[in-house]
């Protein structure tokens, strides 16, 4: 879908826009505005939301939540014991691709081994090993059973360049939502503009693991953007948090000056039940130096305990999901 021409809140020119969700939809994010141009939204879902995505959106498919458009992708685990590649939608493992074992004496076919994720699949597979082969002999099959639990790997990235990137935008949308527009196009926010949009030797976002403790709530995998604003020290600075793990600061402006204080913008969302939770108004998020911002002193310990907390969160918060127990390796 898109608008008439107005100012693009991404490139500052007069264009056609387009719908963009603050959370990408495909993580169950709600909130959505006509604030980037066609071009920049394109790029956008290219460059830094697929990355995203790409990395976390298996949380989305475990959990079954509800998009605005699309559906939960399936995505690709391995057995622990064995390394066996399946798919997980959410329901129940299969295996990605069909095993065919052949063994041969000279010319002859001693015994062929088929495992197939259908009925269907294994007869064909069946039937063309057949023809292939000149084979007359009786198919025997059987149903493979795998009592449970399944225990599976899987691994993700969740920060990286663009995925920094698309953190910047994601707190970035929110004030483009909820400020006054020329307080947004003003000149200090062009840094974290060409940041989103191009990237910079010097980032403005980072995973940050000791001062965004207030991002979640410690019982359910919320989505949570959060927006302060130190008018000391002319800073803007978001905090993302998505499905109640993974959480980031970002450096939206370091030379905004405002007449008034504003209290802290705050946008959270349960992307299971898709309901907006109201937060305090009162709220004062941490005051940050630019230096905690992008570079948080976190221990690479600090970050696996959160990690493994955010991941217990995920396996215990929806009651038709208790067989999910994920562990942080």
């Amino acid at each position: 879908m898109t608008q008439n021409t107005k100012i693009c809140f991404s490139c500052c020119n007069n264009k056609r826009l387009s719908e963009e969700h603050v959370i990408p939809q495909a993580l169950g994010g709600k909130l959505s505005a006509w604030i980037y141009c066609v071009d920049c939204n394109s790029q956008f879902g290219a460059e830094i939301d697929s990355e995203l995505i790409k990395n976390i959106q298996f949380f989305g498919t475990a959990l079954d939540i509800k998009r605005v458009r699309g559906k939960n992708k399936p995505y690709d685990v391995a057995l622990a014991k064995n390394g066996t590649k399946l798919t997980f939608d959410g329901r129940e493992f299969k295996r990605k691709k069909p095993i065919v074992k052949i063994e041969k004496d000279g010319d002859k076919i001693k015994y062929v081994d088929v495992t197939a994720r259908s009925e269907g699949e294994l007869r064909k597979i069946c039937s063309n090993i057949k023809k292939k082969y000149d084979l007359f002999d009786e198919i025997k099959s059987f149903e493979e059973k795998h009592p449970g639990p399944t225990d599976t790997v899987t691994e993700y990235e969740f920060d990286n360049e663009q995925i920094r990137r698309c953190v910047a935008k994601i707190a970035y949308s929110l004030l483009c939502v909820k400020l006054p527009s020329d307080q947004v196009l003003s000149n200090a926010f062009d840094e974290v503009r060409n940041y989103i949009r191009f990237g910079a030797k010097n980032h403005l976002s980072s995973a940050n693991y000791v001062n965004t403790g207030f991002m979640t709530d410690g019982i359910r995998p919320l989505h949570k953007i959060h927006i302060r604003l130190n008018r000391r020290k002319n800073l803007v600075i978001g905090f993302v948090c998505l499905f109640g793990t993974f959480r980031y600061t970002t450096l939206l402006s370091r030379e905004f000056r405002s007449a008034l204080d504003w209290p802290g913008i705050d946008h959270t969302i349960d992307p299971i039940t898709s309901k907006f939770i109201e937060g305090n108004p009162s709220f004062r998020a941490p005051e940050l130096d630019i230096s905690d911002v992008i570079s948080p002193k976190h221990s690479k310990q600090q970050v696996l305990r959160a990690l493994a907390k955010g991941h217990e969160i995920i396996s215990n918060y929806h009651s038709s999901h208790k067989f999910l127990k994920i562990e942080t390796e």
